[in-house]
Protein backbone atom coordinates (compact mmCIF):
# COMPACT_ATOMS: atom_id res chain seq x y z
CA UNK A 1 0.00 0.00 0.00
CA UNK A 2 1.51 3.04 -1.08
CA UNK A 3 -0.35 6.45 0.88
CA UNK A 4 -0.54 9.56 -0.87
CA UNK A 5 -3.22 11.27 1.53
CA UNK A 6 -5.53 10.72 4.33
CA UNK A 7 -9.23 10.34 4.23
CA UNK A 8 -8.96 14.20 5.63
CA UNK A 9 -7.31 15.17 2.27
CA UNK A 10 -3.70 15.54 4.30
CA UNK A 11 -1.23 14.99 1.84
CA UNK A 12 1.55 12.23 2.99
CA UNK A 13 4.17 13.15 0.28
CA UNK A 14 7.03 14.06 3.20
CA UNK A 15 9.96 12.60 3.12
CA UNK A 16 9.89 12.49 6.94
CA UNK A 17 7.48 10.06 6.05
CA UNK A 18 9.80 7.97 4.07
CA UNK A 19 11.75 5.63 6.00
CA UNK A 20 14.59 2.87 5.54
CA UNK A 21 14.04 -0.60 6.68
CA UNK A 22 17.30 -2.92 6.99
CA UNK A 23 16.86 -6.62 7.37
CA UNK A 24 19.75 -8.31 8.90
CA UNK A 25 21.96 -10.89 6.50
CA UNK A 26 23.63 -13.70 8.90
CA UNK A 27 26.89 -15.20 7.87
CA UNK A 28 26.76 -18.32 8.67
CA UNK A 29 30.62 -19.04 8.57
CA UNK A 30 31.08 -16.63 11.79
CA UNK A 31 27.32 -16.70 13.27
CA UNK A 32 26.80 -12.92 13.00
CA UNK A 33 25.00 -10.22 11.07
CA UNK A 34 27.62 -9.28 8.17
CA UNK A 35 25.15 -6.88 6.24
CA UNK A 36 21.64 -4.92 6.00
CA UNK A 37 19.32 -5.11 2.88
CA UNK A 38 17.56 -1.21 2.56
CA UNK A 39 14.16 -1.82 2.03
CA UNK A 40 11.87 0.96 1.74
CA UNK A 41 8.85 2.12 4.21
CA UNK A 42 6.01 4.34 4.22
CA UNK A 43 5.26 6.02 7.37
CA UNK A 44 1.42 6.09 8.20
CA UNK A 45 1.09 8.89 11.06
CA UNK A 46 -2.76 8.28 11.60
CA UNK A 47 -2.19 4.63 11.95
CA UNK A 48 1.40 4.38 13.63
CA UNK A 49 2.25 1.81 11.11
CA UNK A 50 4.79 1.33 8.20
CA UNK A 51 4.19 0.09 4.70
CA UNK A 52 5.89 -1.89 2.57
CA UNK A 53 6.98 0.43 -0.89
CA UNK A 54 7.88 -2.51 -2.64
CA UNK A 55 4.85 -2.56 -4.95
CA UNK A 56 5.25 1.29 -5.99
CA UNK A 57 8.69 0.46 -6.45
CA UNK A 58 7.80 -2.50 -9.04
CA UNK A 59 4.79 -0.41 -10.96
CA UNK A 60 5.73 0.20 -14.15
CA UNK A 61 3.22 2.08 -15.06
CA UNK A 62 4.00 4.33 -11.97
CA UNK A 63 5.44 8.06 -12.77
CA UNK A 64 9.00 7.09 -12.28
CA UNK A 65 10.17 11.06 -11.28
CA UNK A 66 8.39 10.84 -8.02
CA UNK A 67 9.71 6.90 -7.34
CA UNK A 68 13.00 8.07 -8.49
CA UNK A 69 13.07 10.84 -5.34
CA UNK A 70 11.88 8.62 -3.48
CA UNK A 71 14.71 6.36 -3.80
CA UNK A 72 17.07 8.86 -3.50
CA UNK A 73 15.45 10.21 -0.16
CA UNK A 74 15.55 6.42 1.12
CA UNK A 75 19.22 5.91 0.01
CA UNK A 76 20.27 8.58 1.69
CA UNK A 77 18.62 8.76 4.97
CA UNK A 78 20.16 4.83 4.71
CA UNK A 79 23.53 5.91 4.03
CA UNK A 80 23.35 8.31 7.14
CA UNK A 81 22.49 5.86 9.05
CA UNK A 82 24.99 3.85 8.82
CA UNK A 83 27.34 6.78 8.89
CA UNK A 84 25.71 7.81 12.56
CA UNK A 85 26.01 4.10 13.74
CA UNK A 86 29.73 3.74 13.33
CA UNK A 87 29.33 -0.37 12.59
CA UNK A 88 31.34 -2.11 10.02
CA UNK A 89 28.65 -3.27 8.44
CA UNK A 90 27.79 -3.80 4.44
CA UNK A 91 24.40 -2.23 3.39
CA UNK A 92 22.72 -3.63 0.35
CA UNK A 93 20.91 -1.44 -1.94
CA UNK A 94 18.54 -2.80 -4.97
CA UNK A 95 18.74 -0.76 -8.02
CA UNK A 96 16.66 -1.30 -11.19
CA UNK A 97 18.18 -1.42 -14.47
CA UNK A 98 15.37 0.07 -16.31
CA UNK A 99 15.94 3.01 -13.80
CA UNK A 100 19.67 3.07 -14.06
CA UNK A 101 19.63 2.89 -17.71
CA UNK A 102 16.64 5.83 -17.93
CA UNK A 103 18.41 8.28 -15.75
CA UNK A 104 22.12 7.58 -16.74
CA UNK A 105 21.93 8.04 -20.85
CA UNK A 106 25.38 9.53 -21.35
CA UNK A 107 27.11 10.77 -18.04
CA UNK A 108 28.65 7.29 -17.43
CA UNK A 109 30.51 9.01 -14.48
CA UNK A 110 31.30 7.62 -11.05
CA UNK A 111 30.63 11.43 -9.50
CA UNK A 112 27.08 11.13 -11.28
CA UNK A 113 25.74 8.47 -9.32
CA UNK A 114 23.98 9.44 -6.44
CA UNK A 115 25.21 6.10 -4.22
CA UNK A 116 28.79 7.17 -5.00
CA UNK A 117 27.84 11.03 -4.22
CA UNK A 118 26.68 9.67 -0.95
CA UNK A 119 29.83 7.29 -0.03
CA UNK A 120 31.83 10.67 -0.71
CA UNK A 121 29.66 13.00 1.20
CA UNK A 122 29.38 11.07 4.37
CA UNK A 123 33.03 9.44 4.26
CA UNK A 124 31.86 5.97 4.19
CA UNK A 125 33.97 2.90 3.48
CA UNK A 126 33.13 1.61 -0.10
CA UNK A 127 33.41 -1.72 0.91
CA UNK A 128 30.20 -1.31 2.71
CA UNK A 129 28.21 -1.20 -0.15
CA UNK A 130 26.65 -3.67 -2.31
CA UNK A 131 24.70 -2.85 -5.70
CA UNK A 132 21.83 -5.33 -5.78
CA UNK A 133 20.49 -5.58 -9.42
CA UNK A 134 17.05 -6.41 -9.61
CA UNK A 135 14.64 -6.32 -11.86
CA UNK A 136 11.31 -8.49 -13.15
CA UNK A 137 11.78 -7.30 -16.76
CA UNK A 138 14.59 -5.24 -18.26
CA UNK A 139 13.84 -3.24 -21.25
CA UNK A 140 17.39 -0.79 -21.59
CA UNK A 141 20.43 -0.59 -23.04
CA UNK A 142 22.53 -4.29 -22.06
CA UNK A 143 25.63 -3.05 -23.38
CA UNK A 144 24.95 0.40 -20.94
CA UNK A 145 24.17 -1.45 -18.04
CA UNK A 146 27.27 -3.44 -18.43
CA UNK A 147 28.84 -0.15 -18.33
CA UNK A 148 27.21 0.97 -15.40
CA UNK A 149 28.03 -2.23 -13.24
CA UNK A 150 31.99 -1.71 -14.33
CA UNK A 151 31.69 1.79 -13.02
CA UNK A 152 30.35 0.90 -9.62
CA UNK A 153 32.58 -2.09 -9.92
CA UNK A 154 35.94 0.00 -10.48
CA UNK A 155 35.01 1.82 -7.49
CA UNK A 156 34.80 -0.30 -5.10
CA UNK A 157 31.39 -1.65 -4.57
CA UNK A 158 30.33 -4.99 -4.63
CA UNK A 159 27.99 -6.55 -7.29
CA UNK A 160 24.69 -8.60 -5.96
CA UNK A 161 22.14 -10.35 -8.72
CA UNK A 162 18.98 -10.77 -6.77
CA UNK A 163 16.05 -12.79 -7.44
CA UNK A 164 17.32 -15.88 -9.34
CA UNK A 165 14.61 -17.66 -11.00
CA UNK A 166 12.24 -14.89 -11.59
CA UNK A 167 12.99 -11.61 -14.01
CA UNK A 168 14.50 -11.31 -17.11
CA UNK A 169 16.82 -13.78 -18.22
CA UNK A 170 19.09 -14.63 -15.46
CA UNK A 171 21.68 -16.13 -16.90
CA UNK A 172 22.58 -13.49 -19.22
CA UNK A 173 22.56 -11.20 -16.77
CA UNK A 174 24.90 -13.71 -14.78
CA UNK A 175 27.21 -13.96 -17.97
CA UNK A 176 27.77 -10.40 -18.26
CA UNK A 177 27.51 -9.04 -14.76
CA UNK A 178 29.63 -11.98 -13.47
CA UNK A 179 28.23 -10.61 -9.39
CA UNK A 180 30.09 -11.04 -6.08
CA UNK A 181 26.86 -12.29 -4.31
CA UNK A 182 24.23 -14.44 -6.12
CA UNK A 183 20.81 -14.13 -3.87
CA UNK A 184 18.09 -17.29 -5.11
CA UNK A 185 14.47 -16.48 -4.86
CA UNK A 186 12.55 -17.49 -2.24
CA UNK A 187 9.32 -19.26 -3.89
CA UNK A 188 12.05 -21.36 -5.97
CA UNK A 189 13.27 -22.58 -2.40
CA UNK A 190 10.29 -23.33 -1.15
CA UNK A 191 8.72 -25.38 -4.02
CA UNK A 192 12.28 -27.36 -3.81
CA UNK A 193 11.41 -28.93 -0.46
CA UNK A 194 8.95 -30.64 -2.10
CA UNK A 195 9.56 -31.13 -6.07
CA UNK A 196 12.97 -32.58 -7.29
CA UNK A 197 13.35 -30.85 -10.33
CA UNK A 198 13.43 -27.02 -8.13
CA UNK A 199 15.62 -28.93 -5.56
CA UNK A 200 18.31 -29.83 -9.23
CA UNK A 201 17.34 -26.41 -10.22
CA UNK A 202 19.36 -25.38 -6.87
CA UNK A 203 22.16 -27.43 -6.96
CA UNK A 204 22.73 -25.91 -9.96
CA UNK A 205 22.79 -22.39 -9.04
CA UNK A 206 25.23 -23.84 -6.25
CA UNK A 207 27.61 -25.28 -7.92
CA UNK A 208 27.63 -22.24 -10.50
CA UNK A 209 28.23 -19.59 -7.88
CA UNK A 210 31.44 -21.65 -6.84
CA UNK A 211 32.54 -21.90 -10.23
CA UNK A 212 32.39 -18.10 -10.52
CA UNK A 213 33.70 -17.56 -7.40
CA UNK A 214 30.59 -15.52 -6.34
CA UNK A 215 28.73 -16.27 -2.85
CA UNK A 216 25.22 -17.43 -2.41
CA UNK A 217 22.60 -15.81 0.08
CA UNK A 218 19.62 -17.12 0.67
CA UNK A 219 16.63 -14.86 1.41
CA UNK A 220 13.34 -15.76 2.81
CA UNK A 221 14.30 -18.00 5.27
CA UNK A 222 10.95 -18.28 7.38
CA UNK A 223 12.01 -22.19 9.12
CA UNK A 224 15.36 -24.11 10.55
CA UNK A 225 14.46 -26.48 7.38
CA UNK A 226 14.45 -23.68 4.87
CA UNK A 227 17.96 -22.66 7.04
CA UNK A 228 18.93 -26.41 6.46
CA UNK A 229 18.40 -26.58 2.74
CA UNK A 230 20.48 -22.70 2.55
CA UNK A 231 22.98 -24.86 4.09
CA UNK A 232 22.86 -27.96 2.71
CA UNK A 233 23.67 -26.26 -1.07
CA UNK A 234 26.96 -24.05 -0.12
CA UNK A 235 24.73 -20.13 1.39
CA UNK A 236 27.26 -18.79 3.41
CA UNK A 237 24.75 -15.90 3.50
CA UNK A 238 20.97 -16.01 5.19
CA UNK A 239 18.19 -13.64 5.35
CA UNK A 240 14.66 -13.98 5.90
CA UNK A 241 11.90 -13.52 8.81
CA UNK A 242 13.06 -16.88 10.78
CA UNK A 243 15.90 -14.33 12.19
CA UNK A 244 14.63 -10.68 11.78
CA UNK A 245 12.06 -9.04 10.21
CA UNK A 246 13.12 -5.38 8.26
CA UNK A 247 13.05 -2.83 11.26
CA UNK A 248 14.58 1.02 11.31
CA UNK A 249 17.35 0.08 13.84
CA UNK A 250 20.71 -2.09 13.33
CA UNK A 251 21.05 -5.28 15.53
CA UNK A 252 23.92 -6.14 17.59
CA UNK A 253 25.83 -7.74 14.91
CA UNK A 254 25.75 -11.11 17.52
CA UNK A 255 21.90 -11.00 17.93
CA UNK A 256 21.92 -14.92 15.96
CA UNK A 257 24.87 -16.73 17.62
CA UNK A 258 23.41 -18.70 19.92
CA UNK A 259 20.54 -19.15 17.38
CA UNK A 260 22.88 -20.26 14.17
CA UNK A 261 25.21 -22.17 16.93
CA UNK A 262 22.45 -24.93 17.46
CA UNK A 263 21.50 -24.66 13.79
CA UNK A 264 24.84 -25.15 12.46
CA UNK A 265 25.77 -28.52 15.28
CA UNK A 266 22.04 -29.73 14.13
CA UNK A 267 22.71 -29.55 11.01
CA UNK A 268 26.14 -30.61 10.92
CA UNK A 269 25.24 -33.85 13.04
CA UNK A 270 22.32 -34.84 10.61
CA UNK A 271 24.39 -34.31 7.29
CA UNK A 272 27.22 -36.27 8.74
CA UNK A 273 24.72 -39.78 9.73
CA UNK A 274 23.55 -39.05 5.42
CA UNK A 275 26.73 -38.85 4.57
CA UNK A 276 27.81 -42.18 6.18
CA UNK A 277 24.56 -43.90 5.28
CA UNK A 278 25.26 -42.70 1.21
CA UNK A 279 28.72 -43.91 1.77
CA UNK A 280 27.87 -47.20 3.16
CA UNK A 281 25.40 -48.02 0.47
CA UNK A 282 27.69 -47.17 -1.90
CA UNK A 283 30.32 -49.29 -0.54
CA UNK A 284 27.85 -51.89 -0.76
CA UNK A 285 27.32 -52.04 -4.04
CA UNK A 286 30.85 -51.83 -4.82
CA UNK A 287 31.63 -54.96 -2.63
CA UNK A 288 28.76 -56.95 -4.59
CA UNK A 289 30.30 -56.18 -8.27
CA UNK A 290 33.64 -56.72 -7.15
CA UNK A 291 32.64 -59.92 -5.80
CA UNK A 292 30.92 -60.85 -8.84
CA UNK A 293 33.13 -59.68 -11.98
CA UNK A 294 36.24 -60.70 -9.94
CA UNK A 295 34.90 -64.43 -11.94
CA UNK A 296 35.56 -62.80 -15.57
CA UNK A 297 38.74 -62.29 -14.79
CA UNK A 298 40.27 -64.91 -16.85
CA UNK A 299 37.35 -64.29 -19.41
CA UNK A 300 38.61 -64.44 -23.16
CA UNK A 301 38.12 -61.11 -24.97
CA UNK A 302 35.78 -62.64 -27.42
CA UNK A 303 33.58 -64.56 -24.80
CA UNK A 304 33.16 -61.06 -22.85
CA UNK A 305 30.13 -60.28 -23.77
CA UNK A 306 28.69 -63.63 -23.71
CA UNK A 307 29.88 -64.48 -19.92
CA UNK A 308 28.45 -60.77 -18.82
CA UNK A 309 24.69 -62.16 -19.80
CA UNK A 310 24.99 -64.76 -17.83
CA UNK A 311 25.87 -62.97 -14.26
CA UNK A 312 22.71 -60.43 -15.14
CA UNK A 313 20.93 -62.62 -12.28
CA UNK A 314 22.86 -61.64 -9.41
CA UNK A 315 23.33 -58.23 -10.16
CA UNK A 316 22.76 -55.90 -6.77
CA UNK A 317 18.68 -55.58 -7.60
CA UNK A 318 18.96 -51.55 -7.48
CA UNK A 319 20.84 -51.55 -10.63
CA UNK A 320 18.59 -49.97 -12.97
CA UNK A 321 20.56 -49.90 -16.62
CA UNK A 322 24.31 -51.70 -17.42
CA UNK A 323 26.96 -52.33 -19.74
CA UNK A 324 30.14 -52.29 -20.65
CA UNK A 325 32.50 -50.33 -22.00
CA UNK A 326 36.40 -50.70 -23.90
CA UNK A 327 39.27 -47.92 -22.59
CA UNK A 328 38.23 -45.53 -25.26
CA UNK A 329 34.45 -45.51 -24.11
CA UNK A 330 32.98 -47.05 -26.81
CA UNK A 331 30.09 -49.77 -25.72
CA UNK A 332 31.64 -53.54 -26.53
CA UNK A 333 27.84 -55.25 -24.55
CA UNK A 334 24.49 -54.73 -25.37
CA UNK A 335 23.09 -52.29 -22.41
CA UNK A 336 20.48 -54.30 -20.05
CA UNK A 337 17.58 -52.36 -18.76
CA UNK A 338 15.84 -52.87 -15.80
CA UNK A 339 12.46 -54.64 -17.02
CA UNK A 340 10.51 -52.62 -14.09
CA UNK A 341 7.27 -54.76 -14.66
CA UNK A 342 8.62 -58.48 -14.91
CA UNK A 343 12.14 -58.17 -13.21
CA UNK A 344 15.16 -59.36 -15.52
CA UNK A 345 16.92 -57.30 -17.53
CA UNK A 346 15.80 -56.37 -21.25
CA UNK A 347 18.95 -56.60 -23.95
CA UNK A 348 19.16 -53.66 -26.22
CA UNK A 349 22.18 -54.92 -28.89
CA UNK A 350 21.45 -52.08 -30.68
CA UNK A 351 23.44 -49.69 -28.63
CA UNK A 352 26.57 -51.76 -29.01
CA UNK A 353 29.44 -49.09 -30.77
CA UNK A 354 27.96 -45.99 -28.75
CA UNK A 355 30.83 -44.10 -26.99
CA UNK A 356 30.91 -42.58 -23.80
CA UNK A 357 34.67 -41.40 -23.70
CA UNK A 358 33.17 -37.58 -23.52
CA UNK A 359 31.05 -38.16 -20.83
CA UNK A 360 31.97 -36.42 -17.29
CA UNK A 361 31.95 -39.88 -15.47
CA UNK A 362 33.94 -41.81 -17.72
CA UNK A 363 36.52 -38.97 -18.15
CA UNK A 364 36.94 -38.44 -14.56
CA UNK A 365 37.06 -42.68 -14.03
CA UNK A 366 39.93 -42.74 -16.09
CA UNK A 367 41.92 -40.03 -14.65
CA UNK A 368 41.35 -41.01 -11.37
CA UNK A 369 42.14 -45.04 -11.92
CA UNK A 370 45.35 -43.81 -13.83
CA UNK A 371 46.79 -41.44 -11.56
CA UNK A 372 45.10 -42.83 -7.94
CA UNK A 373 44.64 -46.36 -9.21
CA UNK A 374 40.90 -46.28 -7.65
CA UNK A 375 38.87 -48.37 -9.26
CA UNK A 376 35.43 -47.23 -9.04
CA UNK A 377 33.57 -44.42 -9.24
CA UNK A 378 30.20 -42.63 -8.46
CA UNK A 379 28.54 -39.52 -9.31
CA UNK A 380 26.31 -37.43 -7.39
CA UNK A 381 22.51 -38.21 -7.55
CA UNK A 382 20.94 -37.27 -11.17
CA UNK A 383 17.17 -37.35 -12.45
CA UNK A 384 15.53 -39.40 -15.09
CA UNK A 385 12.94 -37.37 -16.40
CA UNK A 386 11.26 -40.75 -18.60
CA UNK A 387 11.44 -43.06 -15.55
CA UNK A 388 10.64 -39.88 -12.86
CA UNK A 389 13.48 -41.31 -10.34
CA UNK A 390 16.99 -39.89 -9.46
CA UNK A 391 19.99 -42.38 -9.50
CA UNK A 392 23.45 -42.41 -9.60
CA UNK A 393 26.25 -43.36 -11.79
CA UNK A 394 28.66 -46.21 -11.02
CA UNK A 395 31.88 -46.46 -12.77
CA UNK A 396 33.83 -49.80 -12.22
CA UNK A 397 37.40 -50.96 -13.23
CA UNK A 398 37.50 -54.41 -15.20
CA UNK A 399 40.14 -56.20 -16.79
CA UNK A 400 42.45 -55.22 -19.58
CA UNK A 401 40.73 -51.31 -18.97
CA UNK A 402 37.15 -52.56 -19.51
CA UNK A 403 34.87 -49.88 -17.74
CA UNK A 404 31.52 -50.93 -16.26
CA UNK A 405 28.84 -48.06 -16.11
CA UNK A 406 25.90 -49.16 -14.07
CA UNK A 407 22.74 -46.63 -13.30
CA UNK A 408 21.46 -47.19 -9.63
CA UNK A 409 18.57 -46.16 -8.63
CA UNK A 410 19.14 -43.65 -5.40
CA UNK A 411 16.43 -41.93 -3.66
CA UNK A 412 17.02 -39.48 -0.79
Amino acid sequence: MFITESTEGNQFWNETYFVPHFQPIVNAINRSISAYEVLGRQYNPEENTYHSLGGLFHNRDQDPVPVYNIDRILREKAVQTLKESNLRTKLFFNMMPNFLSRVHHTDLFAENFHIIQLIEKYGIDRNQVVIEITEDEFDGSIDRLIQIVQIFRDYGLKIAIDDLGTGFSNLERIGYLHPDIMKVDIRIMRESLNKNSFKQVLGAISEMSQKLGSQLLFEGIETEEEVNLALSMGANLLQGFYFSTPNPHFLNRNTFSDKMKTVLENFSSVRSKELREKGLREQKIIDQLQDLFYELSDTKEEDFPYRFGQILGSLPREILKVFVCDAEGYQITPTYDLDRMNGGYLERSRQIGNNYAWKPYFLKHKEESERFRKKWGVTYPLYDITNQNQYVIFTFSLMDGKILIAQVGWSE
